[in-house]
């Protein structure tokens, strides 16, 4: 089974329902089904091969979902750019990714002639025009492209441990690695997501504001699998949050914790109408805990959902549930948590030398699960040291309870040793939230 299977397996069902919407753009599961299917056969038929590495460096639009859909009916490995990144950054992935083929967007103009410099295996460029009438020497019109491919599903055998994308980490200690994710693991991902999260029923919607390139991509199939509507935020703002929650009676909201405190700090944010919001997920970092305490007061009780994952294994490791999310409750500690472990997760703490701690010790966070990364690229060296008798160190250092919830301290390269001690940065930024007058805070080992 591949991630493929199920999105044609969705233009069946929902044809002619909405499945995304960005700005005044609509597009229905049908009509992705076809520019995917178009765009993936005039990639097969420039040349490129099952395999393949296709760079992506795009904003936020529906582009961003043909692309990434078109990619798994060909058998093309995606290699998702962060918005973000400079020039010399993404040169550098184009580079240890042995991309074939760039598609970007015209908002990177600007970058894209630094960006490709000694980058000799880029044989075809495409330029989605994102509503600039400009055009760019070398590169190829994304719309012009997707014209010539034929409509038909493409007649690709995809497997399920074939790489879907390489997902670049950060490179907080060196250059960033190219995490290797597979059909599998998307898949697993998506389920996991379906079983805690949602959607729960068909035409549900959720609202997405990171960059489809990295968190907020991994929503997007279990809405598909379910006949859900993605809305997608080009570029984050509080205030067009919360219209946009309200005008399209959105459902769910997913967003990370800075982006949540902004929104907290809306003028009347109280008299917004949310009458079908059920689930506000919020990732990717800790909450702190005086600004999660504000946000359940507004939002109100069993609503907001806590999850925690890594590049290496996404998106849903942990999860701090809604029930879980109350001012009242037998366990207000739990607050601090990430949660418990996903069903499919298998969780551990263990000391330098790879033992398990006491139960509730400090410790580096160990596990495994279906949707652990096949490796980094090219790089069996760091792979090996990642992944250690099929267990993923993560360098969290945490504990887990007696109840089996899960307590982030934060980076193994992070911890302040005083007197003899180990203290999280996280514990220092929680006591610092306490004060009235502290909006955010950060705490460097």
């Amino acid at each position: 089974m591949n991630v493929a299977d199920q999105l044609h397996k969705a233009a069946r069902l929902y044809g002619d329902s909405i499945a995304a919407r960005c700005g005044d753009e609509i597009s229905t599961y049908a009509e992705i089904e076809e520019r995917s299917n178009r765009l993936a056969n005039a990639l097969l038929a420039f040349g490129l091969k099952h395999g393949d590495r296709v760079a992506t460096w795009m904003e936020n639009s529906i582009r961003c979902i043909e692309l990434d859909f078109a990619l798994a009916k060909a058998g093309l490995v995606r290699v998702s750019l962060n918005p973000r990144l400079t020039a010399r950054e993404a040169q550098y992935i184009f580079q240890d990714s042995d991309a074939r083929c760039l598609v970007y967007g015209a908002s990177f103009d600007v970058q894209i002639n630094v960006a490709t410099q000694d980058t000799s295996l880029i044989e075809l460029r495409l330029r989605a025009a994102e509503g600039m009438h400009t055009k760019l020497d070398g590169s190829v019109d994304f719309e012009t492209f997707i014209s010539g491919g034929n409509a038909e599903i493409p007649a690709c055998k995809v497997e399920g441990e074939d790489l879907y994308c390489l997902f670049y980490t950060s490179g907080t200690t060196g250059r960033p690695k190219g995490v290797m994710l597979s059909h599998r693991a998307m898949l697993h991902v998506a389920w996991n997501l379906l079983m805690e999260v949602g959607p729960i029923s068909i035409g549900e919607k959720i609202l997405l504001m990171q960059p489809l390139s990295h968190g907020a991509g991994f929503f997007v199939l279990p809405q598909f699998m379910k006949g859900g509507s993605s809305i997608i935020i080009r570029d984050f703002d509080p205030s067009e949050v919360m219209r946009l929650a309200s005008v399209h009676e959105i459902e769910v909201i997913k967003l990370i914790p800075t982006m949540l405190q902004r929104i907290l700090r809306l003028p009347g944010l109280e008299s917004v109408k949310l009458p079908k919001l059920r689930a506000l997920i919020y990732g990717a970092s800790p909450m702190p805990t005086e600004p999660l305490r504000h946000a359940i007061s507004v939002f109100g009780p069993d609503r907001l959902i806590q999850i925690y994952g890594q590049s290496e294994c996404p998106v849903t490791l942990s999860i701090l549930p809604a029930e879980e999310h109350r001012l009242e409750q037998p366990y207000p500690e739990r607050l601090a948590s990430a949660g418990r472990t996903w069903a499919t997760v298998e969780m551990r703490v263990v000391d330098d030398d790879f033992a398990d701690v006491l139960e509730g010790g400090i410790g580096e966070i160990v596990l495994r699960g279906p949707h652990m990364m096949s490796g980094y690229w090219k790089r069996e060296d760091l792979t090996c040291e990642a992944i250690r008798d099929g267990w993923l160190k993560t360098k969290d250092m945490g504990r887990i309870d007696e109840h089996g919830f899960v307590y982030l301290l934060g980076r193994s390269d992070e911890m302040i040793i005083s007197g003899g001690y180990n203290i999280a940065p996280r514990e220092v930024e929680d006591v610092l939230y306490q004060h009235e007058l502290v909006q955010e805070a950060s705490v460097v080992g």
